[in-house]
């Protein structure tokens, strides 16, 4: 017979029969499989007379000395992470000490061991006056960047130096329509630019401080300060980097340059250019010395632009050469 308790019979626990409503019987439940984790397998190291395959934890314990091919590793791993990363610092900071001695300053034979030697001093010596060599073609190539080599001769085409542009045999301005209902009533000449500013000699150009002619095509006579043998010439036009545009199709693209010996003598070709639109603003040119006559006058003569066939503008025109024996 169950024995029953009296305080469980009082909460319920047994039913009219008198047998247990609550049960414990456990239900058994299959538990995933799990992988296990192979275990690393030891590395086994070739020799000429056995294989080798003790792990470093078994030689703790018997007691003998690692595989002598595991402690070079070791070593090489040790230069590896320590060594070559100190050498290196240290081969650097030598290098950058031996060429700072050699490049700011006069090397002296006497502050490396072997004074008194002659091919020593022979050595510095040469190196010495190269390194002077040097330092003096940098002084003039910054020079020339700063100043080329047309500013630094005479421009026989200045009018403050007494040259003059002969409107007479050169083109007409070109004329645009200017002023309330212009198309109607007047004409003005573009921007009022007389074409003396082409011979002003500006070193710097700004954008619409030109003289234009109409059209493509079109020339312009100087009267130079001195008779002179021209050598070469220079023509200026804004770059493209301060075209409000981006872009200069005003600009001359070919021209040509002729001599005169005097006003009304015939013009005698000195040669045939193309002003590059990429290049610099200012452009030399040079002139074939054969057959070049004293000039007297000079005309530039622009047969072609860069796009526009509306008018051409000329910024600044300069004309070099000797004077005349």
């Amino acid at each position: 017979m169950i024995r029953k308790s009296s305080r469980l019979e009082s909460s319920g626990y047994y039913s009219s029969d008198g047998q247990p409503v609550i049960s414990y019987k456990e239900t058994p439940y299959r538990k995933l499989w799990t992988r296990i984790r192979a275990q690393p397998r030891p590395r086994r190291v070739a020799t000429d007379v056995v294989k080798i395959t003790v792990r470093r934890s078994e030689c703790a314990v018997v007691g003998v000395s690692p595989p002598p091919a595991r402690r070079g590793r070791r070593g090489l791993r040790l230069a590896r992470l320590y060594l070559i990363p100190l050498c290196i610092p240290v081969f650097w900071i030598l290098c950058e000490l031996l060429i700072g001695q050699m490049t700011n300053g006069t090397v002296s034979p006497n502050s490396i061991s072997g004074r008194g030697n002659e091919l020593l001093e022979e050595f510095y010596s040469k190196f010495n006056e190269l390194k002077t060599r040097l330092n003096s073609y940098e002084e003039l190539i910054r020079k020339d960047e700063k100043e080329p080599m047309w500013a630094n001769v005479p421009n026989y085409a200045l009018e403050s130096a007494g040259a003059s542009v002969v409107c007479s045999a050169s083109s007409p301005p070109y004329k645009v329509k200017s002023g309330f209902f212009g198309s109607l009533f007047r004409w003005g000449a573009r921007g009022a630019v007389r074409s003396r500013v082409v011979i002003e000699g500006k070193s710097e150009l700004q954008p619409g401080t030109c003289w234009a002619f109409g059209g493509s095509r079109g020339n312009l006579t100087v009267a130079l300060s001195h008779p002179v043998v021209v050598t070469s010439v220079t023509l200026g036009h804004v770059a493209k980097s301060i075209s409000p545009t981006g872009d200069i199709p005003h600009a001359p693209k070919e021209f040509s340059i002729y001599g005169l010996t005097s006003a009304d003598s015939p013009a005698i070709k000195l040669g045939h250019f193309k002003y590059d639109a990429n290049g610099h603003s200012f452009q030399n040119f040079r002139v074939s010395a054969k057959g070049s006559p004293v000039s007297t006058h000079v005309t530039l003569r622009v047969e072609s632009n860069w796009g526009d066939s509306t008018y051409t503008c000329l910024y600044s025109f300069k004309v070099h050469g000797r004077l005349a024996s």
